[in-house]
Order: structure tokens, then C-alpha cells, then sequence
């Protein structure tokens, strides 16, 4: 997975060269962006009994490089980095049992499940932009690679405690439109996030992928 991911990069800083190079012969200009956003997480499971109860949220913010296509910048490809903050309330209930994470179903419990993401954003970018004018409309969609990490569960009852039980790396795919400052976006895991060894004491695996609805404000 390290051995795809440093290709992968090393695949789109060529890229990038390339059209840097090219930008001195054009008049391409870029949208390099800042990017916050505030958004709802439906969780869609496989689980019976399974409840969200309370407000699941999600929080990103961080900057995209800009690589026009073409000559007017209508088109163009993103590269960034950002940190995403996720909080997760369900009956969903995690023990810990001789170093090994179970999951079962509580009645109606508000437990918390949150965790930290150094998110890996690359888009193509459609927009009505150019150089002089600065409010446009836009549709931007693509994949997020996931970095996961700083998981935390906090129990109805009880204390709350870290462990590992959300995968380390995941894939999520994104759309997001609007006009100028404002747009909506939407975000959808490609997999399940849990850790394949954290699973019911039948032996059944929890299967959750999370739905993003929300806001997010590009900022040039």
C-alpha cells in the first residue's frame, strides 16, 4: 500500500512539472485554495438493532494546489492536504476484553467514537472562473485518501479510552458544488472504517460507512 501510495505521488509531481513548465508559455492562472467545512455523517450499516442517536459531525479544513488543463482555467486538476476532525454517536458500544475490541448493541446509548484524518485530497475541477473575476460557479469532485489516527471512544456510561479501532488508511469519494464562496459538498467511504479485527462476539463484523452532508468555503 506504501509502495502504490509513494507512486501515486510521485506520478502527480511529474504531472505537476510539467504543467508549471507550461504555464510560462500560457496565460493560465491558478485557484489555489484554503478550504473549511462543517458537515452531518449518516452512518450506513449492516447491523441490527443499530441506532444513531445524537448529532455525528465532521470537520476539514486545509489547502489545495490548483493545475489548470487548459488555457482559460475552466479545467483543472487539485492536489492538497488538510486534517478532518469525525465524532460518531450511535448505540454502538466497544469493550476491550483480554487486548481484544469487542462491539455490541446498547439499547438506546449515546456512545461517542471520534478520530483524527490527515486527508490526501485530488479532484478535477470544473469552473465558470477567469482571471479577473473572482465569484464563479464550480463543480469539484474526486478521492480522498485517508490517513486515520487519535481514535477515541467515549461510552454513555463510564470512561472513555483510545484504541485502534478504526483502519488506519481508507478512501472516501467527494463531490462538491456551489457558487463562490458557498457550496455544498458530499463524501462517501468507499469501505467500511473499522478495523477488520474488532468485530460482534458472534464474529460478525461491523460494516459502517459514513455519509458527509454539509457545507465547505473555498478561500483563495
Amino acid at each position: 500500500m506504501l509502495i502504490r501510495l509513494v507512486f501515486f505521488l510521485s506520478f502527480l509531481l511529474v504531472a505537476y512539472k510539467a504543467s508549471a513548465q507550461r504555464d510560462s508559455l500560457s496565460t493560465k492562472y491558478r485557484e489555489d485554495q484554503f478550504y473549511i467545512s462543517f458537515g452531518l455523517q449518516l452512518q450506513k450499516e449492516n447491523i441490527n438493532g443499530f441506532k444513531q442517536n445524537g448529532f455525528s459531525n465532521n470537520f476539514q479544513v486545509g489547502f489545495v494546489r490548483d493545475i489548470p488543463l487548459n488555457d482559460d482555467g475552466g479545467i483543472a486538476i487539485g492536489l492538497g492536504v488538510g486534517y478532518a476532525y469525525n465524532r460518531l454517536i450511535s448505540n454502538l458500544n466497544l469493550v476491550s476484553d483480554d487486548n481484544h475490541l469487542i462491539f455490541s448493541i446498547k439499547d438506546n446509548d449515546e456512545n461517542s467514537q471520534t478520530y483524527s484524518s490527515l486527508v490526501i485530497p485530488l479532484s478535477f475541477r470544473v469552473r465558470t472562473s477567469t482571471p479577473d473575476r473572482t465569484d464563479f460557479w464550480r463543480v469539484y469532485g474526486g478521492m480522498k485518501y485517508m490517513f486515520n489516527f487519535g481514535e477515541n471512544y467515549r461510552p454513555f456510561y463510564g470512561k472513555s479510552f483510545q484504541s485502534d479501532f478504526i483502519k488506519n488508511t481508507n478512501t472516501v469519494v467527494f463531490l462538491s458544488m456551489g457558487y463562490n464562496t458557498w457550496n455544498i459538498y458530499f463524501e462517501y467511504d468507499i469501505n467500511s472504517i473499522y478495523q477488520s479485527e474488532v468485530k460482534f462476539l458472534d464474529g460478525k463484523y461491523p460494516h459502517i460507512q459514513t455519509i458527509k452532508l454539509g457545507l465547505i468555503f473555498y478561500i483563495l
